[in-house]
């Protein structure tokens, strides 16, 4: 009796219904896996996208200062007489370093505590909260700088036709020097 009820129970959970709806419910797990695992590889994707941009755009600064300094001194140097052709190389300590201002909210609070003993007990509390202070634009929301450093001058290299000359290595010498505001032991013509 017990084994016809084993049976019959077997039978029932293995009818062609009942594979047919575990197949389906099989398949669509499946599904929902992978379609969950390519959301998450694209959100990972973004992520670094931003930070790869985020880098780039600090390095186009950086280089932007490089190659606007460079340009104009070049520029410059080449109108010193008989300098001829110059290339210019700036290397600099650091990029540049930009100060954002900050809206800051100070609030103290002191309490007075007496306890039924006499004791008296004061308690001091303060409190400081900084954020930076936005300009809200537009279209877009941007940080109101307050002081932007720019970067630090390790050394110039000049290479001009005309350096074979003394007179003229010695007038591109003090002109980099001097427009520059930097030591001559940073500077170098050949």
């Amino acid at each position: 009796m017990v084994n016809k009820k084993i049976k019959h129970i077997l039978n029932d959970l293995l009818s062609r219904k009942y594979i047919a709806n575990i197949l389906v419910i099989l398949a669509i797990s499946i599904m929902i896996l992978i379609v969950s695992k390519d959301f998450s590889k694209k959100t990972s994707k973004t992520v670094y996208n931003n930070t790869e941009n985020n880098i780039s755009m600090t390095e186009l600064t950086y280089k932007t200062d490089e190659e606007r300094i460079e340009a104009r001194l070049k520029e410059i140097l080449e109108k010193i007489e008989n300098a001829g052709e110059v290339q210019v190389m700036v290397t600099f300590e650091e990029s540049t370093e930009i100060i954002p201002a900050f809206n800051t909210t100070k609030s103290s609070d002191i309490t007075e505590e007496k306890d039924s003993g006499g004791g008296v007990r004061i308690l001091n509390s303060e409190n400081i909260t900084e954020t930076i202070a936005m300009n809200n634009g537009s279209n877009s929301n941007q940080v109101f700088i307050l002081k932007e450093i720019k970067p630090k001058i390790n050394g110039v290299i000049v290479v001009a036709d005309g350096a074979k000359d003394l007179v003229v290595k010695e007038k591109l010498y003090n002109a980099v020097k001097t427009v520059l505001q930097i030591p001559g032991h940073k500077v170098e013509i050949y």
